[in-house]
């Protein structure tokens, strides 16, 4: 396999849809989760359970892990694909905040995507690859109780940003996406008792609906597909409207 794809959260409902998608083009998937979902069926597709927090803050667990990764690789690789889906969402707060909430938000969501994208430099620089950042509507339109999400999905748009700077010119591209609701069956497990806000959290986006897993893998699919370098140090949105709305009193 010359195409390679490596997916940060890969069993969650985003992940598995974006396994499945680069999957269908030929794609040689590397999942990483630390739940991993078990699927032996899947061919041209393997997983690791790595703990991202400990990959941000452990040099010789990290590159342990970057070795687990390259081991799978082919010598040749035509396109190198890097998505950092995974993420850590604490809702608390602000009195129940406390350090280790701000390590594991900033280590999972932040450091680990700077350090996969730095171990696996070589083979995005070697393929002319792409980084895309999941980034979150919440990193500049958020709500109460989600200051470390908010903040550390804020820093990693920067990363985005700034990585492109140094890394574009290796041919590179480096973006991010920033989703609004996705309907995973997390987002949906939060309404089982309340399908009714559910309802109401749809009527909020003017597109009427909130997001797919499918759809938005299908977005970040669009992306990688991308030729020539030019799309780089973007921010895109992926938002059903919702961005742009006020929900001041009728």
């Amino acid at each position: 396999m010359s195409k390679i794809a490596v997916i940060t959260g890969s069993s969650g409902g985003i992940g598995s849809a974006l396994v499945q998608l680069y999957l269908q083009d030929d794609y040689f998937v590397v999942g990483l989760d630390r739940c991993p979902s078990g699927n032996t069926d899947l061919h041209n597709f393997t997983e690791l359970s790595p703990n991202l927090r400990e990959f941000a803050k452990n040099e010789s667990y990290r590159k342990k892990i970057l070795n687990q990764i390259k081991i799978l690789l082919p010598d040749k690789i035509q396109k190198f694909v890097l998505i950092n889906n995974a993420a850590e969402q604490i809702i608390k707060t602000v009195v129940d905040i406390d350090w280790q909430d701000w390590e594991n938000s900033l280590a999972v969501n932040t450091v680990a995507p700077f350090f996969l994208t730095q171990g696996l430099l070589e083979i995005l620089i070697a393929s002319r690859g792409h980084v895309i950042n999941i980034s979150s509507i919440h990193s500049k339109l958020t709500k109460a109780q989600f200051s470390c999400y908010a903040a550390s999905k804020s820093a990693l748009e920067s990363l985005t940003r700034s990585l492109a700077i140094e890394l574009s010119p290796k041919g590179v591209s480096v973006n991010a996406i920033a989703p609004a609701a996705i309907s995973t069956e997390m987002l949906k497990h939060g309404f089982v008792n309340a399908p009714h806000k559910l309802r109401e959290l749809e009527s909020y986006h003017p597109s009427g609906i909130i997001g797919s897993p499918e759809q938005l893998a299908s977005f970040v699919k669009s992306i990688t597909d991308q030729k020539g370098g030019f799309l780089t140090g973007s921010v895109l949105e992926f938002n059903g409207g919702i961005a742009g709305k006020l929900h001041d009193p009728d």
